[in-house]
């Protein structure tokens, strides 16, 4: 196996013996390794790892356990309709509030049972406004270089009445006629130029994504492409509109939905202290929100959980700099170093974040010995099986659980691994390059390389 350069080698950092550097395609200053006992422990392979480098969405992961600990696993968002007006008969005279907690989680289903709640008060007539209270959150901060972006749903900010993620789903079915679609949750006001046609393949091989396309264009939602008949029923998402008016579309059509009728507007608004509440939902537990964010590397949900620690542990009252706040103040106490820790918006969806090798293997240490160390690691997907390493690693001897991150620049793993000796250990890898997008394969020989020889940083040429 051909060693690189001397100087290349000279990266290296190993506490024992020195061994081999051969990272495949993967050029030495462009890649960041940290590898240690998964319960704690010196490193056993460390290259650049205190380099300040882009995690990209393992950024999550000081997030997520962050929140774990401060907030705990069965922490809960509430979503309230609440009325400062006694219902006369069938009708509400005063605007209806409906106030948001920051829930990551509130969908469709969330709004229909409050709708449902508020029907079964025997409220039938809305007479005011519907006022949408976002105090919660009062800034919501940015993704800088991300405006290019902005008509994708992993871009879309978050908001304190968050709601389905501001997407709407697309089902297609199939039939002689042509391809009828079905838009979930039905929005007032959207229109649909359905211009698929059916094809004569019959399977949908390489899945719905392969043969339609869904795009956002103002009120209009176009669909283009041929249909195979094997797609009926595949399913398509975008994300439309500003908060506000998917928001009001949306409550109007659950509202309508729900055999109610609405005479006024919706606006934004504030909720009067003597509000009194008409109907609640609770979300799943953090636990569960927690799962969804790093196994399917969600922005959005990321940053509704940064926002709410600024909520929680409120200093100066802007949720954005008290989030920062609350999440360096938990790594002091649990004696995290992490030099050169950048932080816009702990999602990972940054051109400015940052975070080392190191820390995030220190972090991960830190997971592994949590008392919610079974739902942080729980939440991690795992290789070849679900989340965003479903497709990777397939049909080799890999048990390994990580977190992902993919930016144009930025390819990185951050988990745990069980090597073939049995041991578990923590491993990180973070490339930063502007050739990190075909250097996947490389980054994924390179892991399965450390797993079964751990300690030895090779990789498959």
């Amino acid at each position: 196996m051909m060693l690189r350069p001397l100087l290349a080698a000279c990266c290296l950092l190993l506490p024992s013996l020195a061994h081999a550097l051969n990272l495949g395609a993967i050029r030495p200053d462009e890649v960041a390794i940290w590898m240690a006992p998964q319960d704690g422990g010196p490193a056993i392979v460390q290259h650049r790892a205190d380099v300040p480098m882009n995690p990209a969405s393992t950024m999550k992961l000081l997030t997520t356990l962050s929140a774990l600990e401060l907030l705990a696993p069965d922490y809960r968002w509430r979503t309230e309709l609440l009325a400062d007006a006694r219902p006369r008969g069938d009708t509400l005279d005063g605007p209806l509030y409906w106030k948001g907690g920051g829930d990551p989680h509130f969908d469709r289903n969330d709004l229909a049972a409050l709708a449902r709640d508020l029907r079964g008060r025997g409220i039938r007539h809305l007479a005011g406004d519907v006022v949408l209270d976002k105090q919660r959150f009062a800034r919501t901060g940015s993704a800088d270089d991300f405006a290019s972006d902005s008509d994708k749903a992993f871009a879309v900010p978050p908001d304190a009445l968050l709601a389905h993620l501001k997407v709407v789903w697309t089902t297609l079915f199939v039939q002689p006629d042509g391809v009828r679609v079905a838009l979930d949750p039905p929005l007032d006001g959207l229109k649909v130029d359905n211009r698929l046609t059916v094809s004569q393949q019959a399977n949908c091989e390489g899945g719905v994504k392969r043969y339609a396309s869904l795009s956002a264009q103002g009120d209009t939602l176009r669909l283009e492409g041929a249909l195979p008949a094997g797609c009926d029923g595949g399913k398509l998402f975008a994300p439309v509109w500003e908060h506000d008016a998917y928001q009001a579309a949306m409550f109007a059509a659950l509202w309508r939905e729900a055999g109610g009728s609405l005479a006024g507007q919706v606006r934004r608004g504030l909720t009067p202290a003597n509000a009194v509440t008409l109907a609640s939902v609770s979300s799943p537990t953090l636990a569960e929100v927690v799962r969804d964010i790093n196994k399917y590397s969600n922005n959005t949900m990321a940053r509704q959980l940064f926002l709410t620690l600024g909520a929680e542990f409120a200093q100066e009252g802007d949720v954005l700099r008290d989030g920062e706040a609350a999440v360096r103040r938990w790594a002091t106490q649990r004696k995290l170093a992490l030099p050169g820790l950048q932080l816009e918006n702990g999602s990972g969806l940054s051109r400015r974040e940052r975070i080392s090798a190191a820390g995030l293997g220190a972090l991960l240490q830190a997971g592994a010995n949590s008392p919610y160390a079974p739902e942080f690691m729980a939440s991690l997907p795992i290789a070849a099986r679900d989340g965003t390493l479903r497709r990777r690693f397939v049909g080799q001897p890999v048990e390994a659980r990580f977190k992902t991150g993919s930016l144009n620049d930025v390819r990185a793993l951050a988990g745990y691994v069980k090597a073939v000796d049995g041991r578990r250990y923590a491993l990180v890898v973070l490339i930063n390059s502007p050739r990190a997008s075909e250097l996947t394969p490389a980054m994924d020989a390179l892991v399965a390389g450390l797993i079964r020889h751990p300690g030895r940083l090779e990789a498959e040429p």
